[in-house]
């Protein structure tokens, strides 16, 4: 297994002068993410990006829905820097002025919850991984062959249009709480006899489930909807209310779209490719259905205690309830970690907020599961992460590691206070690796000066493939 990593520099794409200009070898196959271009500026006269604005070359669209995607990574590195500092000072720092008894409460059982030992830290990373990506499992690493395997565009469309249709289902019992609470806010918003009308109608929603969702489908399309659109014709009504009853529709077509007979049938239509068919040969439409049915969505879905009280301590800083002067940096916090949600996203995204034996530390880890092998004309896969990881009073670490088949490749970039044990951190290394029965077949140990930037470490994000990974 060669070097996969290809990183012989602290920083991806530069060189070791003190002023870290790229050198023009590396000018080619920079990957860091550029600004977008402001139509309001005058560009340069020679058609080129401004230096500050990279995007690997690619011609992104800073317009489109991909290239807003390309911009929000850029503020990635800010939420390693908010969460640090909240970690770090048990947030006393943000919210010692103007916070509310509820969000104190939640701050106070949310640190209680981060204190662990190395052994506990092990399933908390397990349960972290597995709450990142829904679609996994024998079923989805069998689709993701049929898309790798895939010769034309119909197959692939289809196994994507089955994702996405088992997404929907999934997500169920969150849509229609989304449902709920929108037709609330647009009862708020609306006159005392038409709201009474509203009311009576909502109320006939039946809670989740698999049968009730054919129900509450046809309540909500046949009744609750054209309610509100006569309303809104009525009163012409132009603002708020409007667009709350265009999300309730949205979210009524995810809701109906994920059906279990819509997902069935997805699936029987993929069975038409060979393939396709070949993978699932001898199995049924109803079988196939029996299986949805058995599943655990809330599992699947990646609840855990701890991302919900996370959630909510984000949600009342958005609001203020943690001051006022702290709101943007919960804003901020929030559009880093709405990221992992995007259809763009090839990648499995954490978040490690840990009190490790006393020690306060905040861990990113990115993963790609299904990395190519850097051996010219080999199909071979690995696993290729990217950690980053900030501990109190020690200083800040990044690691990018390739695995296969028992054997890794790794660098690690450290701290400048710990430039006089470098020998030991190889050392010890070395040890971990052994220990662990792991073959080290590369091991790059540097003097960290600037993050290995996400786009430089998995250039595939520019490439808008590989997408089933994500968490929609």
């Amino acid at each position: 297994m060669s070097n996969i990593l290809k990183v012989t520099t602290p920083t991806v794409g530069y060189d070791n002068t003190v002023n870290n200009k790229p050198t023009p070898s590396q000018q080619a196959e920079d990957l860091s993410i550029k600004n977008p271009v402001e139509a309001n500026k005058v560009g340069r006269a020679d058609g080129r990006a401004e230096s500050n604005s990279n995007d690997g070359g690619r011609g992104i669209a800073y317009d489109s829905n991909f290239g807003t995607f390309i911009q929000s990574l850029r503020d990635l590195p800010k939420l390693n820097e908010i969460m640090s500092k909240m970690i770090f000072s048990g947030m006393g720092n943000l919210v010692e002025s103007g916070i509310s008894k509820g969000t104190a409460e939640e701050i106070q059982a949310f640190f209680q919850m981060l204190e662990m030992s190395p052994e506990k830290m092990t399933e908390f990373l397990k349960a972290q991984m597995a709450g990142a990506n829904r679609l996994q499992g024998p079923l989805f690493d069998v689709l993701r062959q049929i898309m790798d395997e895939a010769t034309t565009v119909e197959l692939k469309a289809g196994v994507l249009d089955l994702l996405k249709k088992y997404n929907d289902m999934s997500s169920g019992k969150h849509i229609l709480e989304n449902i709920k609470g929108e037709l609330e806010e647009i009862e708020a918003r609306m006159f005392r006899s038409d709201r009474e009308g509203l009311e009576k109608l909502a109320m006939r929603l039946k809670p989740h489930s698999m049968d009730a969702n054919a129900v509450n489908t046809r309540l909500l399309k046949e009744q609750i909807i054209p309610y509100m659109g006569k309303y809104v014709a009525d009163n012409r009504e132009m603002g708020k209310l409007r667009d709350l009853v265009t999300l309730v529709a949205f979210n009524t077509a995810r809701y109906e779209s994920g059906s279990l007979d819509k997902v069935t049938q997805a699936f029987q239509r993929l069975m038409d490719f060979p393939g396709f068919n070949k993978h699932f040969k001898g199995m049924t439409e109803a079988d196939f259905r029996k299986m949805l049915v058995n599943v655990d969505y809330d599992r699947a879905a990646g609840k855990n205690e701890l991302a919900d009280k996370l959630l909510n301590i984000m949600q009342a800083g958005v609001k203020g309830e943690a001051g006022i002067e702290n709101r943007e940096a919960f804003v901020n916090i929030m559009r880093s970690m709405l990221v992992n949600e995007s259809v763009y996203m090839p990648l499995m995204h954490v978040m490690l907020p840990v009190i490790l034996d006393g020690v306060p530390m905040f861990s990113e880890m990115w993963v790609d599961p299904d990395e190519e092998s850097a051996n010219p004309g080999s199909k071979e896969r690995g696993v290729k992460l990217l950690i980053k990881f900030d501990m109190k009073d020690v200083g800040f670490f990044d690691m990018m590691l390739y695995y296969e088949k028992g054997k890794i490749d790794m660098l690690i970039h450290y701290p400048e206070e710990l430039s006089g044990h470098e020998s030991d951190i190889r050392e010890n290394i070395r040890k971990i690796m052994s220990k662990n029965k792991l073959e080290l077949e590369y091991l790059g140990v540097e003097r960290n000066k600037a993050p290995i930037q996400v786009s430089a470490a998995f250039p595939k994000i520019f490439e808008r493939r590989n997408s089933i990974n994500v968490t929609i």
